[in-house]
């Protein structure tokens, strides 16, 4: 098992999700600079304390997470790591011209030495795309011509382009990555068996993140983890060369209870700001006629209530004592999963709270897989 660092850089303030502010559960108040400057010294623990990757998040225009503008951040992580492996969960591709895409990452791998993990996805926040001026029902089509192109960037020396949304002539991307033919690349998979087929026809790792990781809703979401698993092993590939990467938020203190009163109102707040954020394309997909991929977005076990009934509010969390940490991570290394991915900062804890919960983790947590 390898275990990853996940700093979504949420910044509770504004609690836009709210009609009413006296309903805010998580009244946290943080400051942008205060933001980066807790990613970037947890980037350096969590290399220093043994952890394998270092991930970021990418989003706009909400307090989900306000790192607009992932990859420059990435070249700060670069900067400060020597070792850990670090990535972007996800790049929205749509939203990136791909040769720019490609020329950023390339860069980052070049200046890292290496160390670039590609976590690539269509996104699902309909006013982020409504804002950037692009049709969230092509999402899906200009992610697989952008990440067509940009792989085509790092293996070919030379080459042309005529597609629906990209169109240019014969041309040379520089640099290439130092990682040949190309940086790892995982997928982000939420609720779409489709998206599963692209990430197995690719041969691309899956990075599970929302309802798709196991166990959420048992009758339902570990499907596609073991969908994803089933159609590798049918087109011949190992179990062994398999990257399944799950998420779930983490906290861990010496007993349950400190752990889950300190995260509830966080988990609360993180849940009605997905909720706010996933109801219009949820809305938009299952009209007549929807947009295909999104039907079910909104389900998730700490959103929708009869998940959350279901699971319990930790059914998209591992938090509690490293002994809870600990089964929970076991649960997920049952069922497929190679990389646990911690998602550190739910709410916005802030570096002292992120801090404490880590050096617990490498202590007590992961010796037990190691």
């Amino acid at each position: 098992m390898k275990f990853g660092a996940f700093f979504v850089g949420q910044r509770p303030q504004l609690h836009e999700q709210y009609s009413d502010q006296k309903d805010n559960p998580n009244p946290v108040t943080r400051t942008d600079v205060e933001v980066y400057q807790d990613i970037l010294k947890g980037a350096e623990l969590a290399e220093y304390l043994g952890f394998d990757s270092v991930w970021i998040a990418e989003h706009a225009f909400s307090e989900h997470s306000i790192i607009s503008s992932p990859h420059s951040l990435l070249a700060a992580i670069a900067a400060r790591t020597k070792r850990v492996q670090i990535g972007v969960a996800c790049t929205i591709v749509p939203w990136h011209a791909p040769l720019r895409l490609a020329q950023d990452l390339a860069t980052i791998d070049v200046i890292s030495g290496g160390r670039v993990v590609v976590g690539i996805g269509r996104g699902y926040q309909k006013r982020e795309f409504d804002i950037y001026g692009i049709d969230i029902a092509e999402s899906r089509d200009r992610f697989i011509e952008g990440m067509d192109i940009t792989v085509k960037a790092w293996t070919e020396d030379r080459f042309s382009y005529n597609g629906q949304f990209f169109q240019f002539p014969e041309v040379m991307v520089i640099p290439k990555p130092v990682q040949q033919p190309t940086p790892p690349i995982l997928m982000a998979v939420t609720h779409s068996p489709e998206s599963v087929e692209i990430a197995v026809s690719n041969r691309w790792g899956l990075f599970t993140v929302g309802s798709s990781f196991f166990p959420a809703s048992p009758d339902s979401d570990q499907n596609l983890i073991s969908l994803y698993h089933r159609r590798m092993v049918e087109e011949g590939v190992a179990p062994d060369d398999m990257e399944i990467a799950a998420v779930r938020n983490v906290y861990v203190s010496p007993t349950d209870k400190e752990a889950i009163d300190l995260l509830t109102p966080r988990l609360q707040w993180a849940g009605d700001m997905g909720e706010f954020l996933r109801r219009p394309v949820s809305e938009l997909a299952n009209a007549p006629g929807g947009l295909r991929g999104y039907e079910n977005y909104i389900r998730d076990p700490f959103i929708e209530q009869d998940l959350v009934a279901e699971r319990g509010i930790e059914g998209m969390a591992a938090i509690g004592s490293p002994e809870k940490v600990t089964a929970a991570i076991k649960e997920l290394e049952d069922n497929h999963v190679t990389n646990f991915v911690s998602y550190l900062d739910a709410g916005g804890l802030d570096f002292d709270q992120v801090s404490r919960s880590l050096k617990l983790f490498a202590e007590k947590v992961m010796p037990n897989f190691r």
